[in-house]
């Protein structure tokens, strides 16, 4: 597999960044999961919303669990020949690809007893991260430059954004077509988007490429591959999982992800509901609304990548919460006085939201591209499939958990399924999570970002670091300036960096 030609290239050409965002072109599919899954089941199905919820979380905590596993997997597929011959991050697309296409069409077949939607809701969410995990590698496998990182990440956006004006607009249509009270009308709606993924996650497996076959992507020694024991490979996943968590810019960065993933999450669960039962809008308003936030989103990617540029990543950050925190604010006043031409203004204010959106999703993504790169610093070794697995399994935990919480309130609060009208108790609830709790977890993360010091001139400085390591260079020549900076963003003392730690094995002395 010779990849050293076209890794050495700094410009990633236009067509593969194209190719690249088929990933989130794809997400057609996702897009309608976070959208009308939940609606779907309690309204149509009639399966009660608690169940619901307890689906949802039993299958994505599985997927959860395997995720670091398949990223402690594809980190060492170099070390088979299998790995060697399709790489050690496409072998896992290979068998990812066919399995989420055939399994996702299955959850949508309506009329069937619910025991077969738990199953194929377990088997998809196994199926998920093998995809999942790998997708986020490859920003950081394509290229060192950070200018290059940061237009993947812009390409990856403007692809999510086109992928949910399609899926919000399509749906529009057959709703029209077949009607919005026929269960029909989504089970053809996930078919063709099926499709349409299952075309792009092949343009997206032809686009990517990994790092060459080396030292840093080489885990263990075949002496050590020989002297591990099974029970001791089982112990070194876990292991390794938690030793993601010593790393000090990952975990300022978890802070970062998960407070704005939660209320995106939040958003995603119950904007339906908040739209149908609480602003007292139409289906079509849902899709209207989605779809007009996204088209502006394009346009607020290309602020958000100069802002980027111009300033790092938690500077970016901190402008999408505060806007979060405004729009949040204007929601529950439309909510509370009910003003004339309502739509109107809920479709503005989505617009309004999804800028915030955009500002936090730009920030987290550009950041976690760094993230590998000051592990590299720790380890010499280059662990983006354990990262990636990380970032997905505590993702999924803390939104699970969201998930499941959220059933149990609003079951608490009266909840009826198949029903067009819900209590004042409800009504209530729904309000107060679409609006209080996100601007909660703004505030969160605008304190956590103040302690961030990971910039792209500090990011600059771990690199040239690393490289002159990687060409023989001796620990002892540090230069005061790159210690500091080292031992700032890793947590570990520059002498006890460069693989001198048992952050990849409890074998190694720190």
């Amino acid at each position: 597999m010779n990849l050293d030609k076209e890794y050495e290239n700094k410009k990633i050409p236009f067509i593969k960044k194209l190719g690249f965002s088929s990933y989130q072109l794809a997400s057609v599919t996702e897009t309608m999961v976070n959208t009308w899954q939940m609606y779907y089941y309690t309204t149509f199905l009639g399966i009660s919303i608690v169940l619901v919820t307890l689906m949802f979380t039993i299958s994505k905590i599985i997927g959860a669990v395997l995720t670091p596993i398949y990223g402690y997997i594809s980190d060492r597929l170099y070390q088979t020949k299998f790995g060697r011959k399709f790489g050690r991050r496409k072998s896992m697309l290979i068998l990812g690809i066919p399995l989420k296409c055939i399994l996702y069409i299955l959850m949508w077949i309506p009329n069937m007893p619910t025991y077969m939607y738990f199953i194929f809701f377990i088997l998809y969410y196994i199926a998920q991260p093998l995809l999942t995990m790998p997708q986020l590698t490859f920003m950081s496998e394509m290229t060192q430059d950070s200018e290059q990182r940061a237009q993947l990440v812009g390409f990856n956006q403007a692809a999510a954004a086109v992928a949910g004006i399609f899926a919000s607009l399509f749906i529009t249509w057959i709703f029209k077509l077949l009607g919005q009270n026929n269960s029909m009308s989504y089970f053809v709606t996930a078919a063709i988007y099926d499709v349409i993924a299952l075309i792009m996650l092949i343009c997206f497996y032809k686009s990517v490429y990994e790092r060459p076959y080396d030292q840093s992507t080489v885990m263990e020694t075949e002496k050590q591959q020989t002297e591990e024991k099974g029970w001791q490979k089982i112990s070194l996943v876990f292991w390794n999982f938690l030793s993601c968590l010593r790393l000090k810019s990952y975990l300022l960065y978890l802070g970062l992800y998960l407070s704005e993933q939660m209320f995106r999450s939040l958003w995603g669960n119950i904007n339906t509901y908040f739209i149908i039962f609480v602003l007292l809008l139409t289906p079509n308003a849902v899709a209207v609304s989605t779809s007009a936030g996204f088209i502006f989103g394009i346009l607020f990617l290309i602020f958000f990548m100069w802002l980027t540029a111009k300033t790092n990543g938690p500077f970016t950050y901190r402008v999408g919460d505060f806007a979060t925190i405004a729009v949040c604010l204007a929601i529950m006043a439309l909510a509370i006085f009910r003003p004339a031409h309502m739509t109107l203004l809920f479709i503005i204010l989505t617009v309004l939201l999804n800028f915030a959106k955009t500002g936090v999703v730009n920030s987290t993504q550009f950041i976690f591209t760094f993230i590998p790169d000051i592990d590299e610093m720790v380890t010499g070794k280059r662990r983006e499939g354990q990262y990636s697995g990380v970032n997905n399994t505590l993702d999924v935990i803390f939104s699970t958990l969201e998930t499941l919480i959220l059933g149990f309130l609003l079951q608490a609060t009266g909840f009826v399924e198949k029903s067009h009208v819900q209590s004042q108790g409800t009504v209530n609830a729904l309000l107060i999570l679409y609006t209080v709790v996100p601007i909660i977890l703004a505030i969160i993360g605008i304190i956590i970002s103040y302690f961030f010091k990971l910039t792209t001139t500090n990011h600059q400085i771990v690199i040239d670091e690393i490289a002159r390591l990687r060409s023989g260079g001796s620990m002892a020549d540090v230069t005061p300036k790159t210690k500091r900076v080292v031992e700032q963003l890793t947590g570990f003392k520059y002498e006890n960096c460069w693989g001198n730690n048992n952050v990849m094995t409890y074998h190694k002395k720190s």
